[in-house]
């Protein structure tokens, strides 16, 4: 950003309107993420894959944890569901896995994940 720029905006900033400011939208957090929302049901998804990664049977995909979360959000808001989208996307769930630590090995029949 040159300093003609930023010193238009701090004018902006200072003298006007604030909500002027924030338009420009670029960067930063424009709200809060699914866990700041519903940190039990983080709590109870960590739970789940860490039971799920315990079994000795192979057979936990991203895609469980998706339909784990959906079904528990619905259940949690009593509400009813209309549609076969997720709550979750498998790509966000996938993201969680390696957030909570859990590994991704390629099975010779599915890719599964464990705990590490």
């Amino acid at each position: 950003m040159t300093n003609k720029t930023c010193h238009k905006w701090t004018n902006i900033l200072v003298n006007k309107y604030f909500d002027e400011f924030t338009i420009e939208e670029r960067g930063g957090k424009r709200g809060d993420s699914f866990c700041d929302c519903y940190p039990d049901l983080e709590l109870e998804a960590k739970q789940f894959v860490f039971e799920q990664c315990s079994k000795i049977e192979a057979t936990f995909t991203a895609g469980t944890l998706a339909i784990f979360i959906d079904n528990r959000f619905y259940e949690l808001n009593n509400l009813k569901k209309v549609d076969q989208r997720l709550v979750r996307s498998v790509k966000s769930c996938k993201l969680d896995l390696r957030q909570f630590g859990a590994k991704f090995t390629v099975n010779s029949s599915q890719p599964i994940f464990s705990w590490t």
